[in-house]
């Protein structure tokens, strides 16, 4: 048996002893706690140079990185530029964006359970995935966003949103999706300025928020939301760090290029292309006090995501080759404590772009 699926079988094994009690009445319930054991490397691969994409196991037990484990599991390549995953119950989500496909394995065994293709009445080519209660949902970069029912694992339900959504996140009753417009840079990305609040019991879009030139990044503590507006990649209109405070207010942070949430905190970085030096902080979602993150040594910055279980920052990174961030050789990811000591360095493949956990309930 494959060492990584073997690791990943042990771990689940408490869990899968939970579900086995014969007695579901009251005086019998099984109490559980939230675990995390490993993170989940998404590498976007590089299309260009018909380089698929592929995923990264961290595993907490061992300290060990396992390359390309998808394709160890299912025996063929995940796809062509995934962009994100999620955990949720006993699966994972994928999107493969330019695949224009979500996959959908087994957390554990990583198994293919489905793979489920889009075409242009459903909205097409996946930039990012979010579960919530029982539905994952999915932006779909030519303007749609998807919810599919993890029981059946069938599309329910779309909304028309902005052009080129990317990131979501959930807050109160709303999901709030990020319209880029980022296919519209030689026009100054005109119609990429809003944030689309949809109501989650109805599913449709109440209202768009303007939050600021190329919203990509989003997040959020669960009140309070979070986007990253990349403006035009100029001096005139940078990439800021802003709060959704209402529906007519938004606040500007700090200038920010990536961001991840989790623990009451929320890390960013700034790292705009070209600047001499790269600036990390982290802001308090409780008191808004905002301090220094002291990270040093990571040498382009790709994504910045938080273990909400175990609190451990993951910052991934690609290399440099000849002084330039390569986009076609394997790159990495550093393991931080909350304080900014490094955990450990680990190697991923190529383009690693997305950083998700493996959290499961077990029994205590």
């Amino acid at each position: 048996m494959n060492k990584f699926i073997s690791r990943l079988l042990v771990a689940a094994l408490p869990l899968s002893f939970a579900a086995c009690s014969d007695d579901d009445g009251p005086d019998h319930e099984i109490e559980t706690v939230t675990v995390s054991n490993g993170a989940f490397i998404v590498n976007s691969g590089n299309l260009r140079n018909n380089i698929p994409g592929s995923l990264t196991f961290i595993d907490y037990a061992t300290g060990q990185a396992s390359q390309d484990v998808f394709k160890a599991a299912n025996g063929r390549v995940l796809g062509d530029t995934p962009q994100n995953a999620v955990v949720y119950g006993s699966k994972m989500y994928i999107a493969v964006y330019q695949s224009n496909l979500i996959e959908v394995v087994d957390r554990v065994s990583l198994k293919s359970l489905k793979t489920i293709p889009f075409d242009a009445s459903e909205g097409q080519e996946p930039r990012f995935v979010l579960a919530h209660e029982g539905k994952v949902y999915a932006s779909m970069y030519n303007g749609y966003v998807q919810r599919i029912d993890t029981l059946s694992l069938s599309i329910d339900g779309a909304v028309k949103v902005g052009p080129n959504p990317e990131e979501m996140c959930v807050a109160g009753d709303y999901l709030y999706v990020a319209n880029s417009d980022g296919m519209n840079y030689q026009n100054g990305y005109v119609d990429g300025c809003t944030v689309s609040k949809i109501a989650l019991g109805s599913f449709s879009e109440e209202k768009k928020i303007n939050v600021g030139i190329n919203p990509t990044k989003m997040a959020s503590d669960g009140n309070n939301v979070y986007v990253i507006t990349m403006g035009d990649y100029s001096a005139a209109n940078p990439a800021t760090l802003r709060q959704i405070v209402n529906d007519n207010t938004v606040n500007a942070i700090a200038p920010a290029t990536l961001m991840g949430a989790g623990a009451g905190k929320l890390y960013f970085i700034n790292a705009p292309y070209g600047a001499s030096s790269i600036d990390y902080k982290v802001l308090d979602t409780a008191t808004g006090t905002i301090s220094a993150f002291p990270v040093s040594g990571v040498d382009s910055p790709a994504a910045i995501a938080v273990d909400p279980v175990v609190g451990d920052v993951f910052v991934t990174s690609y290399n440099m080759v000849g002084g330039y961030a390569s986009y076609s050789t394997p790159g990495y990811v550093e393991q931080y404590k909350a304080d900014g000591s490094l955990v450990k360095h680990y190697d991923t493949g190529v383009g690693p772009c997305y950083v998700n956990f493996n959290i499961a309930e077990v029994a205590k």
